[in-house]
């Protein structure tokens, strides 16, 4: 089952950080500011479009990292 959340929100600018990556400032509906790599955005995506955003729990990623940091936290502190 996958369980997902759909948001809007809107490509408020588009700007370079101090290293020089290039990163949108997307304003979602609530008002709050999601700042992402400007690569990830759809490829004519431009300033003042609005998105729609799909987040989904990755269970089989999430799974890999649990079993990470398990196998991690036994090899410091030994079996508990």
């Amino acid at each position: 089952m996958i369980l997902m959340t759909v948001v809007r929100g809107a490509i408020d600018r588009l700007e370079r950080d101090e290293r020089g990556h290039h990163l949108a400032v997307i304003v979602l509906d609530d008002g709050q500011q999601l700042v992402v790599p400007a690569e990830i955005l759809p490829k004519d995506a431009k300033e003042g479009d609005v998105l729609i955003l799909r987040l989904e729990i990755d269970r089989d990623e999430t799974e890999r990292r649990r079993a990470r940091i398990r196998d991690l936290q036994r090899e410091l502190f030994g079996e508990w």
